[in-house]
């Protein structure tokens, strides 16, 4: 029998992969004194759904925690997108590290920034956090959330910051933006 943390994954897995109804590519990266996160890559005709595995074997705790909350969120990372953005799986690995990291613990309406493009001649360079269309996975002890990431470019994060999550999602909506292009231009934000 396996670890907690691993029954755990071994739930996730199962309930993403039936969700999708399709076997997945996969990878995996590990990180200095992390165990290994994998990156699912489900092909959904001209799109691709990547999702992460491996951040909820512990649940997030707050970096400014002095012990690990047994009881903190459970979660992984998902992106959809259209085309083949072949280093996509490392950010969003490098995301689904930060928990265990950097002690981040991912909300709806919080912005990431990583500093340099999602993908080779992307202007996004960040990600908003929300509600997915994947239902929770019920595990032993509670849920894992499944996170949808949406890329975002730095002029809608630094936007962002000073207006807020759904109004930068209310831009997106009266504007029609492809989200799904990671090579698309910033939204209309003035």
């Amino acid at each position: 029998m396996g670890s907690p943390g691993q029954e755990v994954l071994a739930s996730v897995e199962r309930s993403i992969r039936a969700q999708f109804g399709v076997e997945p590519a996969r990878a995996s990266i590990t990180f200095l004194g992390v165990e290994p996160i994998e990156v699912l890559r489900f092909d959904l005709g001209d799109e691709a759904v990547y999702v992460s595995l491996g951040m909820c074997r512990q649940p997030m705790t707050g970096s400014d925690a002095t012990v690990l909350a047994l009881d903190g969120p459970r979660a992984e990372l998902s992106i959809r997108t259209r085309g083949g953005e072949r280093d996509l799986w490392r950010r969003l690995a490098i995301l689904a590290a930060a928990p265990m990291v950097e002690g981040v613990v991912y909300r709806d309406g919080m912005t990431v920034d990583l500093g340099e493009p999602l993908v080779l001649g992307s202007r996004c360079t960040g990600v908003l956090v929300g509600a997915s269309t994947l239902g929770p996975v019920t595990v032993a002890g509670g849920e894992v959330q499944i996170l949808q990431l949406v890329p975002v470019t730095a002029t809608e994060l630094a936007w962002c910051r000073i207006h807020g999550a759904p109004a930068l999602r209310d831009r997106w909506a009266a504007q029609e933006v492809d989200l799904l292009d990671l090579l698309r231009s910033a939204a209309s934000l003035g």
